[in-house]
């Protein structure tokens, strides 16, 4: 069982949400925000739209599916905003040599649509969660190769940390650290849940401040925001676009929410924000280890008060 941390769960000092929201701006958000859209059925009108409004806020990037390489790189040529292709996605689950073709072959169309040369494409790439834990050095090789075949691109290493206890989360960030990788990022999206401020602390602290750390999953406004930022960036200097990013397909949320931010977080409850709330999503174990580590909390009386705000009993 893991040793109980000093702080279980990532609280929210006013004072410090406080200093987050002053710095914010439209722009500051929009430069930290890749905005994204994976889904199956997307069209390319929705990518047209997607593309229009990330450079309209002078978002960091546009995240999509390899499918469109084709397209991407002509609505974005000349904008100043990068393209963003996952790499094995959503399973992490292809070959090595799979893997480092699909990264190769994007970098390579991409270049030669957009015609602007290095430094316009970034891979989020997906491991092989399941040989993590046995296999550490297979996750080293895959990472390392797809960094290879990046070509000097930034690349971001999906991990799934909702899959991970808390080592395995430590282990894979320091793995992608090692094999030259330039983020770490805690989800597809499409696990039990996606980014939550005690991941988001966790990666940043196994990889310390010369690398970026990728919050993304279930980022729909400003305040989920501005908790991320504070578990990711908490300090100036992190809040830049090659240190911390945010994934959403609700660019436009973060912008739209920003001015009522300081009203909505004042009163922030940790607990709704812990992986302990999804452990009925978790395999067992991994549910085992979160119920065990919420009895421990030293804030385990807020889990009653936050349970208390999803249930009300009918009224009679």
């Amino acid at each position: 069982m893991d040793e109980l941390p000093p702080l279980p769960l990532v609280d929210f000092p006013p004072d410090a949400l406080e200093e987050i929201i002053r710095w914010l701006t439209p722009e500051r958000i929009a430069a930290l925000t890749d905005a994204t859209d994976l889904r199956a059925d997307t069209s390319e009108a929705k990518i047209r739209a997607l593309a229009e409004t990330a450079v309209r806020y002078r978002c960091a990037s546009v995240c999509v599916n390899p499918a469109e390489v084709g397209l991407l790189p002509r609505l974005l040529a000349g904008t100043g905003v990068k393209e963003c292709y996952v790499v094995d996605f959503p399973l992490g689950k292809s070959t090595i040599a799979m893997k480092a073709h699909q990264a190769a072959q994007i970098v390579a169309e991409s270049r030669a649509l957009r015609q602007e040369g290095p430094g316009w494409v970034e891979l989020d790439m997906v491991i092989n969660v399941g040989r993590l834990r046995d296999d550490p050095e297979h996750t080293w090789r895959e990472i390392a190769a797809v960094v290879d075949a990046a070509d000097g691109e930034v690349v971001k290493v999906i991990i799934r940390s909702s899959e991970l206890r808390n080592e395995d989360i430590t282990l894979a960030c320091r793995i992608a650290q090692e094999a030259g990788a330039h983020f770490v990022k805690n989800s597809t999206g499409m696990e039990a849940f996606g980014a939550t401020p005690e991941h988001i602390r966790r990666m940043r602290e196994a990889v310390g401040p010369g690398m970026g750390v990728k919050a993304s999953g279930g980022i729909r406004t400003a305040a989920d925001a501005v908790r991320l930022i504070f578990a990711g960036a908490p300090t100036p200097e992190l809040r830049a676009p090659e240190r911390f990013r945010l994934g959403t397909s609700s660019p436009a949320g973060l912008l739209s929410t920003l001015e009522r931010l300081q009203e909505d977080l004042i009163h922030a409850i940790p607990c709704s924000y812990c992986p302990s709330g999804y452990a009925e999503k978790q395999t067992p174990e991994l549910q085992a280890a979160a119920l065990a580590l919420c009895r421990r909390c030293p804030y385990q009386h807020r889990r009653q008060e936050w349970l208390s705000t999803l249930y009300r009993p009918p009224s009679t």
